[in-house]
């Protein structure tokens, strides 16, 4: 797979990252994201989810356990994919701090990085520019 694809808003990067998403009136559970965008993650899971399922994730970076030394990225959003084992959830809320960090973790694990500056630069946050 491809770390772009021309029909996505943002480049993915194939990095895992552990995350914990509470899906609304269930219980928090783990995983590791499969790949990141900025606009979203992919996971593989075995919980149930519904299309369009409203959902808490809390990325958790660095650290490798030690709670000092996380890096706590909150995002809000629903379940827009449903692929055997394979969740796709598409951000619609990440706070700023975590924007920031999101976008330099992308940067770091790119292999494009010309193509993510841009892709940077066409949208304020998670929406494209007027």
């Amino acid at each position: 797979m491809s770390h772009t694809d021309n029909q996505r808003e943002f480049s993915r990067v194939d990095v895992p990252v552990r995350i914990e998403i509470e899906r609304h009136g269930l219980e928090t559970f783990k995983a590791v994201a499969e790949d990141v965008s900025l606009n979203g993650v992919r996971i593989a899971s075995n919980e149930s989810f519904d299309a369009d399922q409203r959902c808490d994730i809390k990325m958790v970076l660095g650290g490798d356990g030690d709670e000092g030394e996380q890096l706590i990225i909150q995002a809000c959003g629903c379940a827009v994919r449903l692929d055997g084992e394979y969740v796709a959830i598409h951000f619609d809320g990440l706070e700023l701090e975590g924007y920031h960090h999101l976008k330099n973790l992308i940067l770091h694990h790119s292999l494009e990085t010309d193509q993510v500056e841009r892709e940077f630069d066409t949208h304020m946050g998670l929406h494209r520019k007027g």
